[in-house]
């Protein structure tokens, strides 16, 4: 996670603001009222760029890839340690 400000994350997605403040609605991105930053995995917001912009992945299939994806990074992490575990077995 990153922290970057308002501004600087719409840059990062070609100005597209809307995406920015539909993500910032649906609980993608943590903003900050404080300091107008807001708390991200850049890669998400690449990753939902990508998904709504580009493949027009609606906002329900978007939720529902990124927490797919979380949870396969999950378990790709458990498998790694079950098998670190076992080799040193």
């Amino acid at each position: 996670m990153t922290r970057f400000t308002y501004q600087r994350l719409v840059e990062l997605v070609d100005g597209d603001d809307e995406l920015i403040a539909r993500c910032v609605d649906e609980g993608i991105i943590e903003r900050r009222t404080d300091d107008d930053r807001v708390t991200v995995d850049v890669d998400r917001v690449l990753i939902a760029r990508t998904l709504v912009r580009d493949l027009e992945l609606g906002w329900t299939g978007l939720e529902l890839v990124l927490r797919l994806r979380d949870e396969l990074a999950e378990a790709r992490e458990r498998i790694a340690a079950l098998e670190g575990e076992l080799a040193k077995r």
